[in-house]
């Protein structure tokens, strides 16, 4: 299964609730305002506003940084994506950014994003949008799923937010968390061969200091270092090209960011949740953001892990079946419960 489609089954898998575990929730629980950002570049973007439908007064709100996979977040009949979960059972508002050239949003496909312009993008949609009547601004969360979760820190720089969660990425470096990804994939796919591990971990430690450290494009490494012929077509996520889908500066430019640092610099509460069973991020790169901000400000992260829940939150027997998406269960209140709990603690900031 390529990457894009392993993150579109996530997202579809997220997304999907059955009619009976819809009826438990709100009937009719969100209501949606389609609304418009416009960036620096004069691009128009399209947003979404959702509120819950009993009511009219301004709320909380949850402002959403989404995964690497190029996919839409306009909302569907029918299914209740997580976020709509979390926002439906904590009576928060909802903030999404359709992403550049995805939906109904102008310019260049997401495909050709980098990973500054979208950050930027995310920021100047959070200054325009958190004025909207629906909105509480003196109390936005950012919540950050996936590689949403590097994001969000970002985001929430000098923004008047009250909290971030994320789900599903940490913060270390993202040389670490590619050589992890490479890692997992040598030790759980179906043809496992242990032996050679570790001379495969070396070349592509190799490939990763040229392709992300000096920013050079595959065939340039491959042409420069024949010893690293055949690298990149055994890596996860190269079949959708360029990488993920996204552009090499887009990786180039995640490969620059100090996400630690970001994460320390915010006074704010900050939940991180991680699945037992992650098939891609590592649990330390979870749990140095909880250990990090605790230290330096006890008491103010919280964790959450989920037993043998995988990257989408669905429940596996076990990490070879997470890995292998094989055998999964849907149950989100193991998420929706404590995280919306949690941010019906989090208290507004003084308004200015």
């Amino acid at each position: 299964m390529t990457y894009t489609n392993v993150i579109l089954a996530i997202a579809t898998l997220i997304l999907s609730a059955s009619s009976a575990a819809r009826a438990q929730a709100v009937p009719e629980a969100l209501v949606h305002e389609r609304v418009t950002v416009t960036v620096s570049e004069g691009l128009t973007l399209a947003a979404y506003i959702s509120r819950p439908a009993d009511t009219s007064d301004p709320l909380p709100a949850i402002f959403f940084t989404q995964a690497v996979a190029c996919y839409s977040i306009a909302p569907v009949d029918g299914r209740m994506s997580m976020e709509e979960r979390v926002a439906t059972a904590s009576n928060y508002a909802l903030i999404r950014l359709e992403r550049s050239g995805t939906g109904l949003s102008e310019g260049p496909g997401c495909d050709a994003l980098d990973y500054d312009t979208e950050v930027r993008h995310y920021r100047e949609a959070f200054d325009q949008l958190s004025g909207h009547p629906w909105i509480d601004r003196e109390q936005i969360v950012i919540m950050g799923s996936s590689l949403g979760s590097t994001t969000a820190p970002l985001v929430a720089q000098d923004k008047p937010v009250v909290g971030v969660v994320v789900q599903g990425g940490g913060a270390l470096t993202y040389f670490e968390r590619m050589l992890h990804f490479d890692r997992l994939q040598l030790e759980r796919q179906a043809e496992f061969r242990p032996e050679e591990i570790d001379a495969e971990m070396r070349r592509r430690m190799e490939f990763h200091r040229h392709y992300l450290g000096a920013k050079m494009e595959p065939a340039q490494i491959e042409a420069q270092f024949p010893a690293l012929v055949g690298v990149w077509e055994s890596l996860f996520g190269t079949s959708e090209a360029p990488h993920y889908g996204r552009p090499y500066a887009w990786h180039w430019q995640a490969a620059e960011k100090d996400w630690l640092s970001a994460w320390a610099s915010l006074n704010i509460p900050v939940m991180v949740v991680y699945g037992e069973f992650e098939q891609f991020e590592s649990r330390h790169g979870h749990r140095v953001i909880v250990d990090t901000i605790n230290r330096l400000r006890p008491g103010t992260a919280t964790w959450l892990e989920i037993p043998n829940a995988g990257h989408g939150l669905r429940i596996y027997p076990n990490a070879l079946s997470a890995y292998a998406w094989e055998g999964g269960e849907s149950r989100p209140n193991l998420f929706v419960g404590p995280v919306s709990e949690w941010l019906r603690k989090i208290e507004p900031r003084d308004a200015e």
